[in-house]
């Protein structure tokens, strides 16, 4: 189901309002070195000890474990391949979304990019799926680099009927389907509209 202007508007104010108070990058990053570097899963889990804040390291321990099982059965391993590397969608003349996977390997002589998503809940609608597709099909796998490759989307979220334990899947790009034109369309119309109404009601909140 496609986003309102509205509902759109005011979950941009609520980001600016209350953006989010924990970070999952400690997690994510111990991740990354499970897969490119070659840690154990031990001392992935050593590594967890040494994030500072106890929330953090709490959900990171759950994330870790979860996902070192998974990345273990897949085979995920192997030097990573333009590392920090950060590519852009361009929405409109001045508005451009920052596309950073999480590594790239070289698989059978193809690069993949992986985007680890640590949320605890990854509960998007087909539509809002179909949107991160778009983005990362053609802001990466449009390049000359990644002809005839695929992109994988890693998802940790909390597993079903428990509080803290994660699972984690997969969806590959190649699978999903991405935006018409006019879709797309639709799409930044209603955001440039959304990010205009939103301006407004932050303007209005802090008076």
């Amino acid at each position: 189901m496609k986003g309102r202007r509205d509902s759109t508007a005011k979950a941009l104010h609520d980001f600016a309002i209350n953006p989010p108070r924990t970070s999952l990058l400690g997690a994510i990053g111990i991740c990354v070195q499970y897969v490119v570097d070659g840690i154990s899963e031990e001392q992935a889990l050593k590594s967890v000890n040494r994030i500072k804040k106890e929330g953090d390291r709490e959900r990171a321990r759950w994330i870790v474990r979860a996902f070192c099982a998974y990345a273990k059965a897949r085979g995920w391993s192997g030097i990573q391949v333009f590392r920090d590397m950060v590519e852009f969608y361009h929405v409109s003349a001045g508005v451009k979304v920052p596309v950073k996977p999480t590594f790239v390997l070289n698989e059978d002589g193809k690069l993949v990019p992986y985007f680890v998503i640590a949320w605890s809940r990854m509960d998007l609608s087909p539509y809002q799926i179909r949107i991160l597709a778009t983005i990362i099909h053609e802001a990466i796998l449009t390049l000359e680099e990644f002809q005839g490759s695929d992109a994988v989307i890693v998802c940790t979220p909390v597993a079903p009927y428990c509080k803290k334990e994660r699972t984690v899947f997969e969806w590959r790009v190649s699978k999903l389907e991405t935006l018409s034109d006019d879709e797309k369309q639709e799409l930044f119309d209603r955001y440039a509209g959304a990010m205009n109404d939103a301006e407004k009601m932050l303007i209005e909140s802090l008076g």
